[in-house]
Order: C-alpha cells, then sequence, then structure tokens
C-alpha cells in the first residue's frame, strides 16, 4: 500500500509540475492550433484541411541588455518597440528592424538574444538584410539612407538619396525595405515611390528602376478620358501606379514585390524585372477579410490587399501574410495554393500562434514560419507538422521532376488528409510520367486540373488511333463507297421515297409539327422564314415556348456532357443562375425591342416579336448537343476549333435575331441598326431602372420596420 500511495504522489507531484510548466513558459508548451487550416480543391471550394503548422514558442519577448552605468554593468529590460521586418540567415540567426528603438536586435538560433546594434545613429530603421559573408544592410528610414556594417557592427558604407539625371528633383528618397542580390546589387523600397524599386549597384550609384506596377485604369477613368476636355483632366488626380509594400529575395536570385493591388499583389521578377506570375493571383475571398476584425478601421477598408509581407522556404514554397485578414497562406513553387488559415484575434487576450498585427515573415532551415508582431512586439514560431512535412518534401520532389519518388509522399498525405485536392494531382504527374494514362487521367479529373486531364486524354487517344489505325481507315474508306453506291441508285429509290412521304404528309400535317418544321425553313431561308412566321402563320406562342424549352435543356444538357477539359466545373446554382440571367435578358429583350419598334413605325405585334425572338435561338438546339459530343474526343490543342464552333453557333443566332428585326418590323439595313443599338440601351436603361426601385424598395422596407421598432419599443 505504501509503494502504490507513493507512486500516486509521484504520479500527481509529475501532473502538478507539467501544469505549472505550462503555466509559467507557454512558449513551449505544445497544443491544438488555435486556428482552421484550409485548403482549395481544383474545384477553387475551399475545405477544412489538417493543420501545417502548429504554434511552438515566441521569441524577442525576453530582451534584456546590459548597460555600463558609473562602472557597474547593469541588466535591464529591453522590449521591442514597433517592429518593422525580420531576417533569418545562413545560420538561422534572426535579425529584427526594431523601428522605435533605433536598433537592430540579433538573436541566435533559438531566439536567445546576442546583442543590438545601434550603429551610426540609426533612425526608424524599417529593414535589414544580411549577406552569406555576414554583411549587415540597414534601411535607415529616418535618416533616409542605406548604412552597411561588417559581421561585427562596424560601419562599412552609407548610402544616402542616389544622384541620377532619371531621377526628378521632386523624388521623395526615404528606404523601408532592401534585399541585395549575389552580384552585390541592392533592390530598395522608397515610402510612397510609385516608380517601383530603386535598383544601386554595389557602390551605391543608380542603376535604375525595377519591377514598376501597371497603372489601374477604372471604367470611370476611360470615361472621363473620353469626354472631358484637356483643363478637366488636368483637375483631376493623376492615375499612378501602386506603391510597392515589400521585397524578398529568393536562394536562385528571383525577386518577389508584394503590392496593395488585386491584380499585381505578389510579383515574381527574374533579373530584368519581367513578371513571371502574370497569370497567378493570390490573397484571400472577400468573404475571408476583415472575418476576424470585430471593427475594422477605415484604413483597412480603404485597402485593396492587406498582404504585407512574403518570404520563399527552402523547397521554394512562398509563405504571405495579410495583416487585415490576418492570414497565413502558403503556395507552391509554381504559385499554386496550398493551404491557409485565418486567426481568430481577440484583443487583450494573446493567444500563442495568432499574430494581432503581422509586418514580417521568414523562415530557418527546417521551414519554421518566424511571423513578426508590430503591436505584441515579439515573434511567433510556428512549426511544421507531420503533415506539413510530408507535404512540403512530395511539393519539392514533384517541382524538381521526380516524380517517381515523390508519389510515396503524396501518397503519406492524402492518408493523413484524403480531402487534400493536390496530392491527387501530385499522384496524377507521376502516374503520368510511369505512362499509367488511364489512371492519371481518373487522378487528374480529382484534382480539378483541366490541362493535366487534356495531355492526359491526348495521349491515351493517340494511343487508340495508332491500335485501331486500320479499322478506322476501312470504316472511312467504306463510308464513302456506301455514298457513292447511294448516289448512283438514287432514282431507284424515288418511287419509294414518294410512297413514304405520302404515309407520313398527314402526320406532318399538324399545325403544330408544322409549325415546329418551320424552324429548319428560318435557317435556310430566313428573310421568307420570318415573313412567314406572321402572314402565312406559320409560328405560335406554344411552338415558341417548346423550342425555348428545348434550348434551356440543350444548355443544361451542354454544362453536364461537355468534356472535363472544356468545362471542368458544373454546378447547379451556377447552370441555375445562367438560365435564370438568360431568360431575364430575353424576355427584357422581347419588350424593349418591341416597344423601340412601336416608337419607329414598326409594322411588328409583340406575338410576333416573342415568337421570332424564340425561332431566332434554334441554332442552340440544333448544333448545342453535337458540340458537347465533338468536345469530348478533343484536347486543349484543338481548343480553337471548339471555340470556333461554338462562336459560329452564336453569331449564328445574332444574325438571325438581325434578319427577324428586318423582317418583321420592314426595316432597311440602316433602320434594323439603329433599333437593335436602341433595343440594346433601353435594355441597358431597364436594368438600371430595376436596380434602383429594388434599392429604394429595400431602403423603404428597413425604414417601416425600423418605425415598427420604435414604436414596439
Amino acid at each position: 500500500m505504501d509503494k502504490r500511495g507513493k507512486k500516486q504522489r509521484l504520479l500527481l507531484l509529475g501532473i502538478a509540475l507539467t501544469l505549472m510548466a505550462a503555466v509559467l513558459f507557454p512558449d513551449t508548451a505544445a497544443a491544438e492550433p488555435p486556428y482552421v487550416t484550409f485548403s482549395k480543391d481544383g474545384y477553387n471550394r475551399t475545405i477544412p484541411s489538417q493543420a501545417a503548422y502548429y504554434p511552438a514558442k515566441v521569441v524577442g519577448n525576453d530582451i534584456y541588455v546590459t548597460r555600463t552605468e558609473k562602472g557597474e554593468a547593469l541588466r535591464e529590460y529591453s522590449p521591442l518597440k514597433r517592429p518593422q521586418d525580420l531576417f533569418i540567415d545562413e545560420k538561422d540567426e534572426i535579425y529584427i528592424a526594431d523601428t522605435d528603438n533605433n536598433r537592430i536586435v540579433h538573436l541566435n538560433s533559438k531566439g536567445k538574444f546576442i546583442r543590438d546594434i545601434r550603429a551610426e545613429g540609426l533612425k526608424t530603421p524599417q529593414g535589414v538584410f544580411v549577406t552569406k559573408d555576414g554583411t549587415i544592410y540597414i534601411a535607415d528610414t529616418g535618416n533616409k539612407r542605406i548604412v552597411t556594417l561588417d559581421r561585427e557592427g562596424k560601419l562599412l558604407q552609407q548610402f544616402e538619396r542616389p544622384q541620377s539625371r532619371f531621377i526628378d528633383e521632386t523624388f521623395h528618397y526615404e528606404p523601408t525595405n532592401l534585399v541585395v542580390d549575389s552580384r552585390g546589387f541592392m533592390y530598395v523600397i522608397s515610402n510612397g515611390s510609385y516608380q517601383g524599386v530603386i535598383q544601386l549597384d554595389p557602390e551605391g550609384n543608380f542603376y535604375g528602376f525595377y519591377g514598376t506596377n501597371l497603372t489601374e485604369v477604372s471604367l470611370m477613368d476611360l470615361v472621363r478620358k473620353a469626354f472631358y476636355t484637356e483643363e478637366q483632366l488636368s483637375r483631376q488626380v493623376r492615375t499612378l501606379p501602386t506603391t510597392i509594400r515589400n521585397i524578398h529575395i529568393d536562394d536562385q536570385g528571383f525577386i518577389y514585390t508584394v503590392s496593395a493591388t488585386e491584380k499585381e499583389q505578389v510579383k515574381k521578377l527574374n533579373i530584368r524585372g519581367e513578371n513571371q506570375w502574370t497569370d497567378k493571383k493570390f490573397g484571400l475571398d472577400s468573404r475571408f477579410r476583415n472575418r476576424n476584425r470585430s471593427q475594422p478601421t477605415s484604413t483597412d477598408k480603404e485597402q485593396k490587399s492587406g498582404l504585407t509581407d512574403i518570404t520563399v522556404d527552402r523547397n521554394g514554397n512562398l509563405v504571405a501574410i495579410d495583416k487585415i485578414s490576418n492570414s497565413v497562406t502558403q503556395y507552391g513553387p509554381n504559385g499554386e495554393m496550398l493551404f491557409f488559415w485565418v486567426g481568430p484575434v481577440t484583443f487583450g487576450t494573446p493567444q500563442l500562434g495568432i499574430s494581432q498585427s503581422p509586418v514580417s515573415v521568414a523562415t530557418n532551415s527546417k521551414n519554421a514560419l518566424f511571423i513578426l508582431d508590430d503591436s505584441q512586439n515579439l515573434i511567433h514560431v510556428l512549426e511544421p507538422t507531420e503533415f506539413g512535412m510530408m507535404l512540403q518534401k512530395a511539393t519539392a520532389l514533384s517541382q524538381e521532376g521526380r516524380y517517381e519518388e515523390s508519389e510515396q509522399h503524396w501518397k503519406e498525405v492524402l492518408r493523413l488528409n484524403a480531402l487534400y485536392s493536390p496530392a491527387y494531382r501530385g499522384l496524377a504527374q507521376a502516374a503520368y510520367h510511369q505512362e499509367d494514362y488511364k489512371q492519371a487521367l481518373d487522378l487528374f479529373k480529382l484534382a480539378g486540373d483541366a490541362d493535366g486531364y487534356s495531355d492526359t486524354f491526348w495521349q491515351l487517344r493517340l494511343q487508340w488511333f495508332q491500335q485501331n489505325f486500320t479499322y478506322v481507315a476501312n470504316a472511312f474508306f467504306l463510308i464513302v463507297l456506301l455514298t457513292l453506291i447511294a448516289g448512283s441508285r438514287k432514282k431507284k429509290f424515288t418511287l419509294f421515297r414518294r410512297n413514304k412521304d405520302k404515309k407520313s404528309v398527314s402526320w406532318f400535317r399538324k399545325p403544330l409539327l408544322q409549325q415546329l418544321k418551320h424552324a429548319f425553313t428560318i435557317l435556310r431561308h430566313p428573310i421568307d422564314g420570318f415573313t412567314d412566321l406572321r402572314y402565312s402563320f406559320k409560328g405560335s406562342y406554344l411552338s415558341a415556348s417548346i423550342i425555348l424549352v428545348l434550348v434551356a435543356a440543350v444548355l443544361l444538357v451542354k454544362e453536364y456532357f461537355t468534356s472535363f477539359v472544356f468545362m471542368p466545373i458544373p454546378s447547379n446554382e451556377r447552370s441555375i443562375a445562367f438560365l435564370i440571367i438568360s431568360a431575364v435578358t430575353w424576355l427584357t429583350w422581347v419588350v424593349c425591342n418591341y416597344l423601340i419598334g412601336s416608337i419607329r413605325q414598326g409594322e411588328a405585334r409583340f406575338k410576333d416579336v416573342f415568337i421570332g425572338s424564340a425561332y431566332a435561338l434554334f441554332p442552340i438546339v440544333l448544333l448545342g448537343l453535337p458540340l458537347a459530343a465533338l468536345s469530348n474526343v478533343m484536347t486543349h490543342s484543338e481548343q480553337s476549333i471548339y471555340s470556333f464552333f461554338e462562336m459560329g453557333m452564336f453569331v449564328w443566332c445574332a444574325l438571325l435575331f438581325y434578319w427577324k428585326i428586318q423582317s418583321l418590323q420592314n426595316y432597311g439595313v440602316g433602320e434594323t441598326i439603329a433599333n437593335v443599338s436602341l433595343t440594346a440601351f433601353a435594355m441597358l436603361i431597364t436594368w438600371v431602372l430595376i436596380s434602383i426601385m429594388t434599392g429604394l424598395s429595400s431602403e423603404l422596407q428597413n425604414f417601416f420596420y425600423t418605425i415598427y421598432q420604435e414604436v414596439s419599443m
């Protein structure tokens, strides 16, 4: 009994010590991440994912410096104060631009304080960069210069405002961040500079502007330019490129810039300043922005992007932090999103791993994340989980083209998270390079990768054609032969065909069937065909409604049976919305076209416009299904052929609408064009009025509801 009691007391003592350590040293306590990680599948759907990083500790919150006063060494607490930049060197040692303390803080790889650098009167430094040989570059923002120090912190050089005839005298030079390439060239971000990154040679001479953003022009800007006079334009605020917010350089020498813009949030620039990621989209959906901010500031609302900094880890993966949504997002080496999480901020209640105001991010040799927070004045350290490490390894192997080696890692990723879509793409690439095209085809479809699916289908189609070439050639020869024989014996079948026509003529004389058959006549002779709709009663509301139902059915079938190559994401919601929008547009056209025709002395009745507009859509019924079937034997390399036939179908419908107006309204060419233009304008005005009335009715409803609440209270 004594031994058992002793064991119980030791167990209780161990539990108590563990709980005490968790309370006193929260930076070393392991727990579930206080956030939910998400990923996106190939169909752009956001799905919960297993955590790729977990909060490990915080560093930079226990800085004590030694000061000498009156011959005595005093150790005093010296916390960070609004730090703005973070850099991790080759030895995993950490450098922090401690802005409001006018210093650079140097920590070791474990986050323990080594020294602070206050060389040459630093004033609000906002950027720091350390080269492989230990040279320290500092963006000394307050002094409007760049300072270089040796490994020991001794001053080497300082570069003030560059002088060049290519720099205007009004140019504001205030460096906030910089990177240095292997040649010693400096790439400097200046506060408020819209010209781009300032490129300086190793001696500090101006080399040129680099990676300038494109000017974003809105629709209103184009309208002003078209209608305003030169004097009015001179009074307008100039449209300038968006300023670059931050900069990073990877091990291969590619430079990345971060901007508060929608189109060029992150750019990957080569040595010539050309963006390698023109087709990539970064940042989160609008529904994730401000979701954790109980009271977003006006500045947050005005910013188009909250991305503040990026870093590239040893595997080439890019990590971006967003200050508005408080999110962390990781992208693969090719810019594809791997996962993201959004930290639920609760002001006044700090949590390990949740930054309240992230301003800088960096990674070490173990791919741990270091996120600098300028409101908490510390660094959150997040280490990869088993899932994260496996994912990073698999992504790196696939990027290097070692697909067979990556296969086992991707399988392990799927074992940990069966819903992780990029893993199916990795397995599909492995199967493709092993020439297992059937499996690759299924995997690419699971991953939602239309390009990979197309390439794989091309290989399968080629194999089938090589195996069945003899049968295809013989079948083609047989069809040609039978066609020639049928043509030579056409006369012999004339009597039989006449007898058959006599039997079926009574069936085709039914009015509704005759009206539906008239749709084919319109395709051959549109002017006469539309004229017969009115004067020969070849159409009716019923036949027009049947054609409209057929058009809707064909569009739905086309949506779901078109090849995955051309329609990778069929959607019930999108299909229904498309049909509703199409129906409203068509009905608006009918009403507006009838009204414009009545004003401009047209002869068509509303019934004629309704029926004619329905018959003008018949090419969709005729070509929609064959086009969907044709897409299933085509790849992306034949997309121009598919697009040609699809565009031809809609152009044919547009021409039928034109001929319908010309014949039914009895217009000439000029009158028909004017009618079409006025109808389009009337439709636009109608939609604007409907939107205004909807908004006003909603406001009126809210007004009466508010009054009701006031009276009730």
